[in-house]
């Protein structure tokens, strides 16, 4: 049916394709981590010509392969908010700020926060469909529980 030309063209079309997906899934699994590696660099050149001294840099090999240096699984995006964020005042836009919230999940945190009252602790989060213990690791740096007050939901600490 399909001569042998066919065939090789099928398969070059087949492989191509999976080459370009893997490709495609690689960048975006890098790509945050690429931009945080350039802005730490940039951010560590400026405190070096500030006169500040730089930290060790000996990468210590990582247990898993032993040769590798220890990375953080998740540094925090560049949309990440400056203070802590209250979930328990944020709108759905300042909670889309933290890493991981899409304007989805943000819009349920709300709708629960309406719905069963204020948030007391940061698991109380995972009542909330979509949070898990991954995405909640990933926030809890950015969340802040005080006591209730009047103003924004952005806390500079």
């Amino acid at each position: 049916m399909w001569g042998r030309e066919m065939r090789a063209g099928l398969a070059f079309v087949v492989v191509a394709l999976l080459i370009g997906g893997a490709f495609r899934e690689w960048r975006r699994t890098h790509e945050e981590r690429f931009a945080d590696l350039v802005r730490g660099l940039g951010s560590r050149e400026a405190s070096l010509s500030k006169g500040a001294v730089a930290p060790s840099e000996s990468p210590r090999p990582d247990s898993a392969s032993g040769s590798r240096p220890s990375v953080p699984k998740r540094l925090p995006s560049t949309e990440a908010p400056v203070g802590r964020i209250d979930p328990n005042r944020a709108t759905a836009g300042e909670l889309e700020r933290l890493p991981g919230i899409g304007p989805s999940l943000a819009g349920r945190i709300v709708a629960d926060r309406t719905s069963h009252g204020a948030f007391a602790a940061p698991e109380a989060l995972l009542r909330v469909p979509g949070i898990g213990p991954k995405i909640l690791d990933r926030i809890r740096a950015y969340l802040a529980f005080p006591a209730p007050a009047k103003g924004d939901s952005l806390n500079r600490f």
